[in-house]
């Protein structure tokens, strides 16, 4: 077999390896569909089969971009290829957080509910009746009018004061614990 002339094979090999041919072979792949997470592998693996081939490089029979990008299809066929019977397992276990509440949001729970029980007893009996009955014991408004002998709107307006009632007395409980000297 007739050696090709070094100075030829020196010259195609100063190409090979310019910048502007990095940056294509990351173009073609990009083309080829091979995503950019993998893009950084799969031209590694161009690379590494152009420099193990290039031994059987012929520069009188093409260009060396033409021969680097057949190489460059060739390792993106595999590419996909694998990727069609590749399985990944992401985790092996996920370890799930205990859905218990720890002890200080048990006690902040308690809290709350305590000051809300004692915000509700602070209301006005007609208005925390029909709180209690509707909102905490689930009865219906019509059921609550039957059982007082009042009108159902009178009911839902009672209702609608003893929520902005409770609220108001939640906002000055917390603003009397926010605030801060000497009472």
């Amino acid at each position: 077999m007739d050696r090709p002339n070094e100075g030829e094979r020196a010259a195609a090999y100063a190409s090979l390896f310019c910048p502007m041919l990095i940056r294509a072979v990351w173009g073609w792949l990009e083309r080829l569909g091979v995503p950019r997470c993998h893009r950084d592998d799969v031209a590694g693996q161009v690379w590494l089969n152009a420099c193990e081939s290039w031994p059987r490089f012929d520069p009188k029979l093409g260009r060396p971009a033409r021969w680097l990008n057949a190489i460059t299809v060739h390792v993106a066929s595999h590419y996909h290829q694998r990727a069609r019977h590749r399985k990944e397992e992401l985790v092996d276990v996920i370890e799930v957080l205990d859905p218990a509440p720890d002890a200080a949001a048990v006690m902040e729970f308690d809290h709350v509910r305590i000051r809300t029980r004692d915000a509700v007893n602070e209301l006005d009996p007609e208005l925390r009746f029909v709180l209690v009955a509707h909102d905490l014991d689930g009865a219906s408004m019509t059921q609550i009018a039957q059982e007082a002998g009042v009108p159902l709107s009178t009911l839902y307006k009672r209702r609608a004061i003893a929520i902005d009632e409770l609220r108001n007395i939640i906002m000055l409980r917390e603003a009397g614990e926010i605030s801060v000297g000497p009472r």
